[in-house]
């Protein structure tokens, strides 16, 4: 099997939608899925054609991260009963919940979820969050010839393999306890490979959820870096989240080729509160930035 093909079966789906950095903002959700006719009026379901792909940042910074998981959750469910597809990939802010590091979470947040100590507990290997995170989500995947992932794949992750990386992390995050037993083996002096493996550290900026470099830094720089992954992994554009665009336009670099949909949906950022996402239209062959107004 080619470790770089992680390919949805659904191949006769026409549409893929991808959807940017939500955290934590329902309203700007529920609005974005409607004018993509993915819910009806009342929420439901009625994407039968398409993919919807979420790259992470569900949560933290706005006032509805609960009201957000539990309905991607219900519609994922949903879909795979009426036609159509979820998926819901990591982003960094989901590991610095399972980490315990709530600095980002709004006071909002903090009383719909009912305290620090609920949170923590939506959190954990059984709380709404934390056992999809660990069970669910993966950190990239492929759909057709486009490579999703949080932040950006550098050629140094691409070669472990799609297939194995997300293996690997599922690993470490199925064994990643409650932010309580984390506690505990701090105190034993016992630090746990959710803080310390790179693709989750804050420090190493490289990793597929945290890497800024290829939104940020000039295209002479980076354009080769960035196709190479496109060759390691047979595809031909990267999409990601992570940093938030000015004016709430989606952004290409490389001749399209990268693709950044973090477009500031949430109110809580300055210059957020902005409505949008990318449209692929199999059939057609055509990619559409796609906002409200």
């Amino acid at each position: 099997m080619d470790n770089n093909k992680n390919n949805t079966n659904n191949n006769e789906l026409n549409r893929i939608i991808a959807l940017g950095d939500i955290h934590g903002d329902y309203e700007q959700l529920i609005k974005i899925l409607q004018h993509a006719k993915l819910i009806d009026a009342n929420n439901n379901w009625i994407g039968k054609d398409t993919i919807l792909v979420q790259v992470g940042d569900l949560v933290e910074r706005g006032s509805n991260t609960l009201k957000v998981y539990e309905t991607l959750i219900n519609l994922r469910e949903q879909a795979k009963e009426k036609g159509g597809i979820v998926y819901i990939l990591i982003g960094n802010h989901e590991i610095l919940g399972i980490q315990g590091n709530h600095h980002l979470t709004s006071t909002e947040d903090y009383e719909a979820f009912g305290g620090l100590e609920a949170l923590e507990e939506a959190y954990s290997p059984h709380g709404i969050i934390g056992q999809f995170v660990r069970q669910e989500a993966n950190v990239t995947m492929i759909i057709d010839d486009s490579l999703f992932v949080h932040a950006g794949l550098t050629p140094e992750y691409a070669n472990k393999g799609i297939d194995k990386l997300n293996e690997y992390v599922r690993e470490i995050l199925l064994d990643t306890p409650s932010t309580e037993e984390l506690y505990q083996l701090f105190l034993k002096n016992i630090t746990h490979p959710i803080y310390t493996e790179p693709i989750f550290n804050e420090e190493y900026m490289d990793g597929p959820l945290w890497i800024k470099d290829f939104a940020n830094k000039p295209e002479k720089e980076v354009c080769s870096i960035i196709e190479k992954t496109l060759e390691i992994t047979n595809t031909k554009r990267m999409i990601v989240g992570h940093t938030p665009q000015s004016y709430g336009k989606i952004r290409t670099k490389c001749h399209n080729k990268f693709i950044i949909i973090d477009i500031g949906i949430t109110h809580c950022i300055v210059g957020g509160g902005n409505y949008g996402y990318l449209e692929i239209l199999k059939d057609k062959k055509e990619i559409w930035a796609r906002y409200l107004n």
